[in-house]
């Protein structure tokens, strides 16, 4: 007998109620009631199976990629979320020379096309996405991916964005119907610090909210839900730098679906934990632990 067969078969022989010989109609109805009752169970169960079968792929979000100190606040009601500590000043300023010599005039999208446009007065450079997958800006995209609760791979293509004095970007949103802006999240990184005498804001005006740069603050909103439904309350604008100043952001756009594959650099997931030392940081409400004789 197959080992599937055998699964169904003992547990219907084993559980059958004692019945008359010639009661047809009773065993029928006890076999079916177990035969879905066992069905359920491999139901249930079929995913684990199936992973049992076919090992796949698991993109990380690997807690090594957090740094100290995250956090994420909601801004009252109006479903955006600020994350300060996002990622430290070394890191920005890492990214920054990244993308400083792959700068070009930034467009909007008009037509099914990305075209300069008056209402945008900026440089961008792709620093991350399908065809440059930098190893450097992998710690972000888990970060990033970690506020929106999608993988990391469902990011489009990865922009640092500079905008010296005299530059802004009107009032707009981050989505639409085209493929090229199907955006569910996203997530906007300051890479430094301006004081509000520069300028440089990023502003909701439909949600009175208005959030002023620092290097390693990232803002997260929604634009799409997955039933394709907006949020048009996110129109947002960048706000004019003034002079003597300059602003650097990343920006981070999810989509519904897997925009490339995993990784093969990714850091393990396994990697065991180090016992902690008494020279290490401790977090307010814990501290160094000794296993004493007799504890469990």
């Amino acid at each position: 007998m197959a080992p599937g067969m055998a699964l169904l078969y003992y547990p219907l022989k084993r559980n059958c109620p004692r019945t008359n010989k010639y009661d047809g109609e009773s065993v029928l109805s006890s076999l079916k009631q177990k035969l879905r009752a066992r069905l359920r169970w491999f139901y249930l169960r079929r995913y684990y199976f199936l992973h049992r079968i076919v090992r796949n792929k698991i993109p990380p979000h690997n807690l090594s990629y957090l740094p100290d100190g995250f956090r994420i606040t909601k801004a009252g009601k109006t479903g955006i979320a600020i994350a300060d500590s996002f990622c430290t000043p070394e890191e920005a300023h890492s990214i920054i020379e990244v993308a400083r010599e792959k700068l070009g005039p930034a467009g909007i999208l008009e037509k099914g096309k990305f075209i300069e446009h008056p209402k945008r007065r900026c440089e961008t450079a792709m620093v991350f996405g399908p065809g440059n997958k930098d190893s450097r800006l992998l710690p972000f995209a888990c970060r990033a991916a970690a506020m929106t609760g999608l993988p990391y791979t469902h990011v489009e293509g990865v922009y640092v964005t500079r905008y010296k004095e005299g530059g802004f970007y009107l009032e707009h949103i981050d989505y639409g119907n085209h493929f090229k802006i199907e955006r569910l999240y996203t997530v906007l990184l300051y890479l430094n610090d301006m004081t509000p005498d520069q300028g440089g804001s990023t502003v909701f005006p439909d949600l009175h909210i208005e959030v002023q740069p620092r290097v390693g603050r990232a803002v997260a909103w929604t634009n799409m839900n997955p039933d394709s439904s907006a949020h048009p309350e996110t129109s947002h604008a960048a706000m004019p730098v003034n002079a003597g100043g300059e602003k650097w952001a990343i920006q981070f756009w999810f989509r519904p679906y897997k925009m490339f594959n995993e990784i093969d650099y990714v850091e393990p997931q396994a990697t065991r934990g180090v016992p902690l030392s008494k020279t290490d940081k401790f977090p307010d409400g814990t501290k160094y632990f000794v296993r004493q004789s007799g504890n469990n």
